[in-house]
């Protein structure tokens, strides 16, 4: 009996040698598993992940630590094994042993509230009484992934105006009192304030004008055939201009008297220039042979007799410029004439 007792222990024992044998007998690996292959984590979470290999005979090894992980993730770290989760969204995790990769998608949300930012946000709004403006929050974690499933709660200070929420994260603003307050945005016991500055409306013009403008002009021209003018002008034209403008008790009266220029057409003045360039060409002209040292008062005489005429016979504005035309000829006509070399006299034969 004891006999067989021990040998049925004995082979118990051989026999379980013989399996843990087997199973520690892994051939070639030919493929290669990640687990988990689709987990969900939050942004700031670490997920560990394991690589087993298989052989051809379906036997299979724990490749963990000898396999290379890399990920998608821009915000994300691996170290060893474990992927810690940065920006929100599906990103790819890769185990890879010698030549063969296995990928597992992540899914990663929004982490813990860590910042509630709220536009507009001037600094602070400026609102008329009456008027409204929306607003809205944006919550993010703290690597600025957006909570878009968090719900905000509006309040006022400063007993300024008040809010109505649009949906979710937004609120309309209506400023119903003149003074300085804030709008706070807030989820849970993170909070964000504007400040908000409202003024009065401005006043609406109730000016109305009932007094409709009737304009009434009277002109009387009165020519005198003796032409008679206190200031004994013999040639007097004496003209009375009465315009009435009746709006209500406003009676305005202008008077005006009319005059004429008798100076020199446009033509006399262009043909008086020419003769005034020709004369100072001409009488310059013999200094090419002599030059005496009075040949300078020539263009003197000339340019001042020629201004002198224009300011007694002008209508101005004809030809403003006249006077310095007739100047800068004067001198370029001189210039000219002066760097002239007189001619070198023949000798006597």
């Amino acid at each position: 009996m004891r006999t067989r007792i021990l040998g049925g222990m004995l082979a118990f024992i051989i026999g379980s040698l013989m399996f843990t044998h087997a199973t520690l007998a892994v051939g070639p690996i030919v493929s290669i598993t990640i687990a988990p292959t689709d987990p969900v984590i939050a942004a700031g979470t670490a997920q560990s992940f394991t690589v087993t290999g298989h052989d051809a005979a379906g036997v299979t090894a724990d490749l963990t630590a000898d396999a290379v992980f890399t990920m998608t993730d821009p915000l994300g770290a691996v170290k060893a094994n474990a992927y810690t989760a940065g920006k929100s969204g599906t990103w790819v995790i890769s185990g890879s042993y010698n030549n063969l990769t296995a990928e597992a998608k992540v899914t990663v949300t929004p982490g813990a509230l860590n910042e509630i930012v709220v536009n507009p946000n001037s600094t602070p709004e400026f609102l008329t009484v009456g008027a409204s403006r929306s607003f809205t929050a944006e919550a993010f974690d703290v690597h600025n992934n957006v909570l878009r499933d968090a719900e905000v709660q509006w309040t006022v200070t400063g007993d300024i105006g008040t809010v109505k929420n649009v949906n979710a994260t937004s609120t309309k603003f209506t400023a119903t009192k003149t003074g300085k307050g804030t709008l706070v945005a807030r989820i849970g016991e993170t909070a964000m304030s504007v400040n908000v500055t409202v003024t009065a409306a401005p006043v609406a013009n109730s000016n109305v004008n009932n007094n409709p403008n009737s304009n009434t002009a009277a002109s009387t021209n009165v020519n005198t055939p003796t032409n008679v003018n206190a200031t004994n002008n013999t040639n007097a034209n004496t003209a009375v201009v009465t315009n009435a403008n009746v709006s209500d008790d406003n009676v305005n009266t202008a008077a005006t008297s009319t005059s004429s220029c008798k100076g020199w057409p446009r033509a006399t003045w262009i043909w008086l220039f020419v003769a005034y360039v020709v004369l100072l060409v001409g009488g310059l002209y013999p200094i090419r042979k002599s030059r005496p040292t009075w040949w300078w008062a020539i263009p003197l005489v000339l340019t001042v007799a020629i201004i002198w005429v224009y300011y007694q016979f002008r209508c101005y504005p004809v030809f403003p410029a006249y006077p310095y035309l007739s100047l800068l000829a004067a001198i370029t006509v001189i210039s000219w004439f002066n760097w002239q070399q007189p001619p070198t006299a023949l000798p006597k034969q």
